[in-house]
């Protein structure tokens, strides 16, 4: 930056006030100016060729100078004392920044001068708050505007001509941005661009206010998609680095996809792949992958990743996608091997906690993780990783259109999605991701790689139509009869009946590790106090783990299972492990059995991965699976349990053929499940549709949308009330850690309590306290009936 022609006599004009702390200096306007510049050339060097696909050629351009013009109304007096301890200041800086546009507006066409204006004045406000606040006033005595562009003294207005006259040009070379189409612009002499911005600013605000009016108004009566993909950009790329710039994010690093990264990550050569995975790392485009559990389909997703970018001009962004907190959690530590902690992201709604236990484990100092993992999260909001991890979920914001949408929208472009664990959605989500990744595919150039152990045909059929005709890889069947794991036992009666709770107790006395696995809360909980009862004199461990423990006591009991059972661990030893559907791809544990509920197959081939996970045993390991309760326990719909116990009839004392479970899936689904599964998953792609796709556009979030995305989404956290005061402790000394006492629980069972009278509101920015029975062997008591059944067998 020394070398650069640098505006010093604008240094007394701030940006930023000092940060608190000693030594601490403000950031001056020229400052912020060039962090911003900086970002958006990082941004645009991501995706050099972006926007002629977008039809806009010069959005480079016309997003350079709004970067230059967007804070120049920061250098009014009132909004200058406010950075030095003053007054509020209710104005808004960047509506009296649109004051300077005459003066470049000539270097722009008119459609580019409409763009170049809503940049500018959109960049924090959507615009209905901007234009409400702003609207010309009926009585020129009430008119706002001309005392705040006299706060624009004569000396300050010449200080920016002379900037924005000596330095753009030298600036846009400094960042290579003048490859990508910035160039300078010829601005009017210092003097009749003082007179234009100090006699005509009022009214050339005003008329450039009406000018991103109507290019609003005319973006809620456009129908082609085109043109809202490429507004969305040119705000999301804004925010982006103005954020970016606020924050002092470092520079974006370039991506580096290298598919020896993920062979040396795995101590793995070309020639010791599996064919399905050699195959994915030479497919180009989208792609559907069916390999069995443990013959490496993540490394051959990112090898296909790999192939990517090796092949297209651009990969600026790896996003990885897993439906439960537990699984983003372990990939994050997986991928930040392959690709370095630093380039790896984690999105979810706890992760702010889960990156200051991360970083606590490597050390002592509970201060620096918290900063640590703040930065960590800030990150990752911020675009700033190259690999992010999250759920399909952190995507359908954009698309409810919560406040910062566009920013989530612009690094999707050109970017490759890796879709893990698809089936463990309901049908109505899956509907809802299926439309989302056909509106990326086709708007974004996005590349997308499913991948399953089982495709049932009729996912397989809505994945070809939401992505085009991808191309299909499948293991050979050799492969999945050598990964073979498990035998079917049926047995008679239910998971509750002494001659079950015999079987169990029989298997871990004989010192096994027992997996059993329940549909229910209550029943889970049932069976742990049961067990411990009936083996607790004999040493054997038992565990429970369901939703509905706090973090802390999940986390603990997780570490626990782990050294016990984990597929790496040294320290394995016998374990009967109590669990409801939370473990079906939540951890990465090896037991030698499983006794389970009746629920849908997909489930219970699900939880069977937790047996013999690694191929230990030298058998096939048995996994037992009961008749009853057939009803689907209020759980899953009763016709999925009872065609998929049909099935397992045929099944018995066979092993089980990964591969032949797509074929297992369409039999239970075909006809009347097949029907309604098609009626449900067609009403909640077409109300999708209908209310969030056709009526996205930029520039005004959406909170009825909002409000609908969080209670269709999002669980509710609320505080058992017998761990109050230790909340309030901990909210007082270590924050982060006092969310670690929250219960996840639904908004149905969340209203549930609340009708009988069991939900506590705290205060403002407090939980509710749920007056509900908790402990940490237990967890929460149910306390409310269950919800409606899970459509289809999916969670």
């Amino acid at each position: 930056m020394s070398e650069l022609r640098w505006p010093d006599w604008l240094d007394t004009i701030w940006a930023k006030s000092a940060p608190k702390g000693a030594g601490n200096q403000p950031e001056t306007l020229a400052q912020h100016t060039w962090t911003v510049l900086t970002r958006l050339a990082d941004v645009a060097h991501l995706r050099p060729t972006l926007p002629a696909r977008l039809g806009a050629p010069r959005l480079w351009h016309i997003l350079a100078w709004a970067a230059l013009l967007h804070d120049c109304g920061k250098a009014a007096s009132g909004f200058q004392a406010v950075l030095r301890g003053g007054k509020r200041w209710p104005h808004r800086h960047e509506v009296l920044s649109l004051a300077f546009v005459d003066w470049i507006a000539p270097g722009f066409t008119q459609d580019e001068q409409v763009w170049l204006v809503a940049a500018i004045v959109a960049h924090h406000k959507d615009a209905a708050a901007i234009l409400r606040a702003y609207a010309p006033p009926a009585d020129a005595d009430d008119d706002q505007l001309p005392p705040r562009v006299a706060e624009l003294s004569e000396i300050t207005v010449q200080g920016l001509w002379r900037w924005l006259h000596d330095c753009p040009a030298e600036w846009f070379a400094a960042l290579d941005l003048d490859a990508l189409g910035a160039a300078p612009i010829a601005l009017p002499p210092l003097t009749a661009a003082v007179r234009l911005v100090r006699q005509q600013g009022a009214p050339r605000i005003y008329a450039w206010l009406q000018v991103y009016r109507r290019f609003h108004d005319s973006l809620g009566r456009q129908a082609d998609p085109g043109t809202i993909v490429a507004t969305l950009a040119l705000r999301g790329f804004m925010i982006n680095a103005d954020h970016g710039a606020s924050a002092h994010a470092p520079r974006l690093p370039q991506p580096v996809f290298a598919a020896d990264a993920v062979l040396s990550s795995r101590s793995l050569t070309p020639d010791r792949l599996f064919a399905h995975q050699r195959q994915a790392g030479e497919t180009l485009g989208s792609l559907l992958l069916t390999a069995p559990t443990g013959s490496g389909k993540t490394e051959a997703a990112l090898l296909w990743a790999a192939c990517q970018a090796r092949s297209a001009s651009s990969v600026p962004r790896l996003f990885y996608t897993l439906p439960y907190q537990a699984s983003m959690n372990a990939m994050q530590l997986r991928l930040g091997l392959i690709y370095g902690s630093d380039q790896v992201g984690l999105q979810h709604g706890r992760g702010l906690l889960s990156l200051y236990r991360l970083l606590m484990e490597r050390t002592d100092e509970p201060a620096q993780a918290a900063a640590q993992a703040r930065w960590m999260l800030n990150l990752a909001q911020l675009n700033q990783q190259p690999v992010r991890i999250f759920s399909p979920y952190q995507i359908l914001k954009g698309f409810y259109r919560l406040p910062g949408y566009e920013a989530l929208f612009s690094d999707y472009h050109d970017a490759v999605f890796i879709f893990d664990e698809i089936h463990a959605y309901e049908v109505e989500r899956l509907a809802l991701i299926l439309t989302t990744i056909r509106f990326l595919a086709q708007r974004f150039h996005a590349r997308f790689l499913v991948m399953s152990a089982t495709f049932p045909s009729l996912i397989k059929e809505w994945l070809r139509e939401a992505l085009a005709g991808p191309a299909e890889i499948v293991a050979d069947a050799g492969l999945f009869q050598a990964f073979q794991r498990h035998r079917l036992r049926l047995l008679p009666g239910e998971l509750l009946s002494d001659a079950a709770l015999d079987r169990i107790e029989a298997d871990a006395r004989a010192g096994k590790s027992v997996l059993v696995t329940s549909n229910r809360v209550d029943r889970a909980q049932a069976l742990f106090a049961a067990l411990h009862a009936r083996l607790d004199e004999a040493g054997v461990a038992v565990e429970l783990l369901h939703g509905r423990f706090n973090l802390r006591d999940r986390a603990f009991k997780e570490r626990l299972i782990r050294e016990a059972t984990g597929g790496d661990s040294t320290q394995r030893r016998p374990l009967v492990l109590v669990s409801t559907q939370v473990v079906e791809v939540s951890l990465d544990i090896d037991l030698d059995t499983i006794y389970s509920d009746p629920a849908p197959l997909e489930a219970l081939i699900q939880r069977f991965g937790r047996v013999n996970r690694r191929r230990r045993q030298r058998d096939l390991a048995p996994v037992h699976v009961f008749r009853e309760p057939a009803d689907g326990q209020k759980v899953y719909d009763a016709l999925l349990v009872q065609r998929t116990l049909a099935v397992l009839e045929r099944l018995q004392d066979q092993g089980i053929d990964e591969g032949a479970v797509g074929g297992w899936l369409d039999e239970i689904y075909a006809g009347e499940v097949e029907t309604r599964w098609r009626a449900a998953f067609s009403k909640a792609a077409t109300e999708f549709e209908a209310v969030c796709i056709r009526t996205l556009r930029p520039f005004q979030a959406a909170p009825e949308l909002e409000e609908q995305f969080y209670r269709a989404f999002d669980s509710i956290e609320v505080l058992p009330a017998s761990l109050w005061d230790e909340y309030e402790r901990q909210r007082h000394e270590e924050p982060i850690l006092a969310a670690e006492l929250l219960v996840p629980i639904s908004w149905g069972r969340y209203h549930a309590l609340k009708h009988a009278g069991l939900v506590y509101p705290a205060g403002e920015g407090l939980p509710s306290v749920v007056k509900v029975t908790y402990d940490g062997r237990m967890g929460l008591g149910s306390g409310a009936p269950a919800g409606p059944p899970r459509m289809m067998g999916f969670r």
